[in-house]
């Protein structure tokens, strides 16, 4: 593990023969649905799963992570996949990471990505287009447990970890009322246009700014444009950006 600790910020070490498991086709869909049928829709692309550095220091769990093609989300992992000089290596990132679930509430839709513009300046530095994706019904598949001792432990974990524990609540095997399976709700995942850009080695704090609200319109007018098509009540329903 010593000998191989940079692998995960230099471009992984994908495992076609892990890729193919059943088992982990399942577990892509489960807990990070949009990827893996990006993977699948777009065949001729190399497409890498940005996660949490800290799963790469896990036993088992980092060989695991490796294998389905996922890399580090630090910014020296990002930018050594997408400064590839062969080109079509497309990274999935979710920017709102632990404070995102820690939100994730049914039938709403709390995006962390205006305090967050890090991803923003590695794109401006690698030529490389913002796509925004947001996967409809995906906040319905649970429920989660919430309280004022919950949050400050949450609170805790992000702060040292980087990540923050929830006590979801879905279904079971042969009942509705609770369980950790997903309940039976449709998801569908939308890809949005590609926001084309132009390569700057050293960007300033005002391209970045600019290029974040950009994406941020973007997302919002996906949001907008989709939700009639795939929300119940959609009058209702509206994007919070935090």
């Amino acid at each position: 593990m010593y000998l191989d600790r940079h692998t995960c910020e230099n471009g992984g070490r994908v495992i076609k023969w892990v890729q193919e498991w059943r088992w982990g086709y399942h577990l892509m869909n489960a807990i990070a649905s949009p990827f893996g049928k990006f993977r699948r829709k777009y065949p001729e692309f190399t497409v890498k799963t940005a996660i949490l550095h800290l799963f790469f220091v896990l036993l088992f769990m980092r060989e695991l992570a490796l294998g389905l093609g996922m890399i580090s989300c630090s910014a020296k992992s990002l930018n050594y996949e997408l400064s590839r000089p062969e080109g079509g290596h497309i990274v999935i990132l979710m920017p709102g990471g632990a404070t995102e679930a820690c939100n994730s509430q049914l039938g709403k839709y709390k995006f962390v990505v205006k305090s967050w513009n890090g991803f923003v300046k590695v794109a401006l530095r690698n030529g490389s287009p913002l796509v925004p994706v947001i996967s409809f019904g995906e906040t319905d598949l649970f429920e989660q447990l919430e309280g004022r001792t919950l949050h400050k432990i949450q609170e805790f974990f992000k702060k040292y970890l980087g990540f923050a524990p929830v006590i979801i609540n879905g279904r079971g095997f042969f009942q509705y009322s609770f369980g950790i399976i997903p309940r039976r709700k449709p998801v569908t995942t939308v890809v949005g246009a590609p926001i084309e850009i132009t390569k700057i080695a050293n960007p300033t704090n005002e391209q970045v700014e600019e290029l974040h609200r950009k994406f941020v319109q973007s997302l919002t007018a996906l949001f907008e444009e989709y939700k009639y098509k795939y929300l119940e009540s959609s009058d209702d329903k509206h994007l919070e950006l935090q």
